[in-house]
């Protein structure tokens, strides 16, 4: 039980490469003005069955109430009360409620940089594993100090595991998106 503890206790104080990450980031959040991307994958298994088809995210967090989100031909706007889904492919734009298992899914994870909400045991030289205080999700965590984001992130969402790669998250600048291109699109208002 005393080993344990020390292990607890020594992974805690040595895991302070990925917390100094954490606390460069938490300003950006914080503002709610960021840009997030990185590359995923689901499985439902635990294995990397993923590694073929990782789909890019450009997320782009405007203010408290406004984001984007670009996942390969399709935009996803989030407002306070709904969204919208911009599919680039069929050219169609669909207005929906909110989808608020989603909208939960990223308060959890951004506690992690607004409320120190998180615990980080180091594993080994570059692996750690993150885990929530108030929601019971644990995440299996690469990140080498000297690049600037996480090489790989990996948890359990039921009924999938979500992997992570090439996780970075930078300042806002400007949005690379023109909304004439899909002003005449076909409307389906769901709400």
């Amino acid at each position: 039980m005393i080993f344990l503890n020390l292990l607890i206790i020594s992974s805690i104080i040595l895991g302070s490469n990925l917390v100094d990450w954490i606390d460069l980031k938490t300003d950006l959040i914080k503002k709610e003005s960021y840009e997030l991307n990185f590359k995923y994958g689901l499985s439902k298994s635990k294995q990397k069955k993923y590694e073929n088809s990782l789909e890019t995210v450009l997320f782009y967090s405007i203010n408290a109430d406004s984001s984007i989100a670009k996942i390969n031909n399709r935009l996803n706007f989030f407002y306070k009360d709904y969204m919208e889904i911009i599919d680039l492919s069929s050219k169609q734009k669909i207005i929906q409620s909110s989808d608020m298992e989603l909208r939960n899914l990223k308060a959890k994870l951004v506690s992690i940089f607004t409320n120190n909400n998180f615990k980080i045991l180091k594993i080994s030289k570059n692996k750690y594993l993150l885990s929530l205080n108030d929601y019971y999700i644990n995440m299996n965590v690469n990140y080498e100090k000297n690049k600037s984001y996480i090489s790989e992130l990996s948890f359990y969402q039921a009924p999938y595991w979500i992997y992570i790669k090439d996780l970075n998250i930078t300042s806002l600048g400007s949005i690379p998106l023109n909304d004439s291109a899909w002003n005449n699109y076909k409307v389906f208002d769901f709400r």
